[in-house]
């Protein structure tokens, strides 16, 4: 089993898709590259467990009509235990997180899967992480009345 807190922290690059599923009426096919700055919350600020800030900034291109639109994200990565890793998005803020959901390691098929989905209106989010070729692919499945997005990431050093 792989130490994904330990990956997490080395990555500064990142590369995804976007692909709907036959449910979706997003429309929100294409893909999106760009850079990962990380950083640490000072120690005042950290509570329970270390930090990791995650902040992705790149470009979105939508594959219907290649629309280039500049993207800004941030997630807050909080390593609770070596057999636990807590997912926060900061879309709010960093004082005002959104708590995802928490990924454990599932050794029989060498991931990280979220232990229960995350659900932000009617919509579920969940998510796993594998090591591939010394990069992290993390997979989103969003499923909603409105929504049924898989997105694939790939984070590399």
């Amino acid at each position: 089993m792989f130490n994904l807190w330990q990956h997490l922290q080395h990555i500064k690059h990142y590369y995804y898709v976007s692909t709907p599923g036959p449910e979706s009426v997003m429309g929100w096919k294409g893909t999106g590259e760009g850079d990962v700055t990380t950083s640490y919350p000072r120690e005042s600020e950290n509570s329970a467990g270390e930090k990791l800030y995650f902040h992705e900034s790149g470009t979105f291109v939508l594959a219907a009509n290649q629309y280039r639109l500049d993207t800004n994200n941030e997630f807050i990565w909080q390593r609770i235990d070596d057999g636990r890793v807590r997912l926060f998005h900061s879309r709010f803020g960093r004082d005002n997180q959104v708590e995802l959901f928490d990924l454990i390691p599932q050794p029989s098929t060498n991931q990280w899967v979220s232990e229960a989905s995350h659900l932000c209106g009617d919509d579920l989010y969940s998510g796993s992480v594998s090591l591939v070729e010394g990069q992290l692919e993390f997979i989103w499945q969003i499923t909603g009345p409105r929504k049924d997005e898989h997105l694939h990431y790939i984070y590399k050093e």
